[in-house]
């Protein structure tokens, strides 16, 4: 390619990437809130606390809040057991790694519960440093074809639990093991947590059964199923 064509070329390339990046602006802004404590302390997350925020104000966050795509937003219906109970709101985060979704449950009005996935390495053991161990976890061995060791981490009187997932020929925990997602709920006892869960079907054990899946935390290594 003769000289003149090649700069002809290249600048043309530079000036549409300039043209494309124009009003880009700062890049999608990283939830770190569970680690930092900002703006709010669990259950609170981004200023909505389930219990007590309102549907407007899951409204409201939605449409001043840089962390959500709203290209990305879901609204369907709430079922429990096959009986609509509510709204579900789906959605994933501006700096969404993987195509991770997130989610508001409301019932009656009120903001029942929040799952969210975490954007960046969120480890046990940096978990474990602002918040210690859990109070108990739970380690089932799921699905059929593929299969996984489903773990979780209560924290309920902290008002979240953590959920990891783990190969089903080494379900190890050790400091660098990475935390799917989050599930945050109104801070509660160990067994009105329990209680909770199973009423937003989050829970697939009845309260009554849950005794025997509870174990208490030993430290790291291979974790105990049931």
């Amino acid at each position: 390619m003769p000289a003149t064509k090649l700069v002809a070329s290249v600048m043309a390339t530079a000036a549409w990437v300039i043209a494309a990046c124009v009003g880009c602006g700062e890049p999608p802004p990283l939830d770190m809130s569970l680690l930092t404590g900002e703006p709010c302390e669990p259950p609170c997350w981004q200023g909505l606390t389930p219990g007590e925020s309102t549907e407007e104000d899951v409204a409201e966050f939605i449409r001043a809040t840089r962390f959500v795509d709203t290209r990305t937003i879901y609204r369907g219906r709430l079922t429990r057991r096959g009986e609509v109970v509510g709204v579900s709101i789906q959605w994933r985060s501006t700096a969404g790694v993987g195509g991770r979704s997130n989610s508001f449950h409301i019932e009656g009005g009120v903001l029942k519960d929040i799952i969210i996935s975490p954007d960046y390495d969120l480890t046990l053991q940096r978990l474990f440093e602002r918040y210690g161990p859990p109070d108990k976890y739970r380690a089932i061995l799921q699905g059929f074809e593929r299969q996984w060791v489903d773990v979780i981490l209560f924290y309920p009187t902290h008002g979240f639990t953590v959920y990891l997932a783990l190969r089903p020929d080494d379900p190890t925990l050790e400091p660098d093991s990475k935390v799917e997602s989050v599930w945050y709920f109104p801070a509660a006892p160990l067994e009105r947590f329990i209680e909770l869960g199973w009423e937003a079907g989050h829970l697939g054990t009845a309260p009554s059964e849950w005794p025997e899946f509870l174990r208490d935390w030993q430290g790291y290594g291979r974790v105990e199923l049931r």
